[in-house]
């Protein structure tokens, strides 16, 4: 009898042992470990992860980390890996997701419409939900209150007034500053079709891309306000220190132009082409491992930050929460600088949550560079992005 139950005993203590030995894919404790892509908000997430877990009776360690996919899929083996991700850009969610590394969004974790749509689109890959939106950012059009009065409804009044006025800057060889002349055009860069891109449509040659092409290679050639030198970080600098009248940037260059004392205002961009201006909406999203034991728990702490961590988020890091109720709250709704981001996100859509985007973006900054060198016409230009983006999409799925 002694020995059974010693056998018992054994083969328990060492089932027990195998498990603990496989981390996540173990049995769930009572220990969450947070990934964060944010580095200015890492101690405001662990101060509400410590009020969950003080709630919950978990211990959850918050640690900032720019993951990999590679660096990802092989932490999460160990028994200290990541059991989610909270705030990471959302066009590297589609990595993680073709990886197998994410698990689906609960059902009935957040309700779609509580945020806007592009916050939403954000977090879906194929037509499935694998992600919660944290906080949402864009781009508006920044101006020198020095030096203009009235500020252009139009792209045709703003280039009218920068000829004479300090000109504006930006890096227009990078189509996350150029999607609104694309859009407003009636191009586009993947089709996207009951809530999932086709990206064996690419819309950067058709007629309407040719045209707003041919507008970005005027304001080099034709109106002389951009140049190919002029980097997002050379923009900047010049924006700041008085050089030119305008600015495209986002919430991430205020700080600093305030810091600066440079005399500047926000405002939603002018439209173009008789359409408004569509910019990227950079959604900051969170998930959770598909290896972790603790899913539910996971899950259950990012509900908690969405709904009690806004304000913290907005204090810590100028994050806008993504939930629309939140932009409504009287700290940001007094703030002039948010509500023209505010605005403008209403305007915005997010890129392509699809791992084929990243092969873009050299791409596309080539062949505006040739084609403000007078290489290529705006036609040329636009085949050879489609042509160049083909086979880099066939080249990466062939998995050379």
């Amino acid at each position: 009898m002694k020995k059974k139950i010693m056998l018992s005993m054994l083969v328990v203590l060492t089932t027990a042992g195998m498990l603990s030995g496989c981390g996540n894919l173990g049995t769930a404790d009572s220990k969450l470990v947070i990934w964060t892509n944010m580095s200015v908000e890492v101690d405001t997430i662990q101060q509400y992860a410590d009020e969950w877990g003080e709630q919950n009776g978990y211990e959850v360690e918050v640690i900032h980390q720019s993951p990999s996919v590679q660096q990802f899929a092989q932490a999460v083996k160990s028994s200290s890996g990541p059991d989610a991700v909270v705030g990471i850009p959302n066009d590297q969610l589609a990595d993680y997701v073709n990886a197998g590394l994410t698990a689906e969004v609960p059902q009935n974790l957040y309700t779609d419409s509580d945020f806007s749509d592009a916050a939403i689109q954000a977090c879906y890959v194929d037509g499935k939900r694998y992600a919660a939106p944290l906080s949402v950012e864009t781009t508006a059009l920044f101006y020198n209150t020095d030096m203009v009065s009235e500020i252009p409804a139009t792209w045709e009044e703003l280039v009218e007034q920068a000829v004479d006025n300090g000109g504006v800057q930006f890096d227009a060889t990078s189509i996350y500053y150029d999607l609104g002349f694309v859009r407003a055009c009636g191009g586009y860069i993947f089709d996207y079709k009951d809530g999932a891109y086709d990206t064996s449509d690419i819309g950067l040659a058709n007629e309407g891309s040719v045209e707003a092409y041919g507008f970005i290679n005027d304001l080099c050639n034709q109106y002389n306000l951009l140049t190919a030198d002029v980097t997002a970080d050379i923009a900047r600098s010049n924006f700041q220190n008085g050089k030119c009248a305008y600015y495209i940037g986002g919430p991430w260059d205020i700080d600093g132009f305030t810091s600066a004392g440079t005399p500047f205002a926000i405002s939603e961009m002018p439209t173009f082409n008789g359409q408004p201006f569509v910019t990227p909406v950079g959604t900051q999203v969170s998930f959770v491992s598909n290896s972790s034991n603790n899913q539910e728990q996971a899950w259950n702490f990012i509900q908690y930050l969405i709904e009690n961590g806004a304000l913290g988020m907005y204090e810590s890091g100028d994050r806008i929460p993504a939930k629309l109720a939140d932009q409504q709250l009287d700290e940001i709704q007094s703030n002039e600088y948010t509500q023209a981001f505010i605005a403008q996100i209403q305007n915005g859509e997010p890129m392509p949550t699809v791992s084929e985007m990243g092969q873009l973006w050299t791409i596309h900054t080539n062949n505006i560079r040739s084609m403000w060198a007078g290489e290529q016409t705006p036609q040329e230009a636009t085949d050879n992005m489609v042509t160049q983006l083909k086979e880099a999409i066939e080249l990466m799925n062939s998995g050379k």
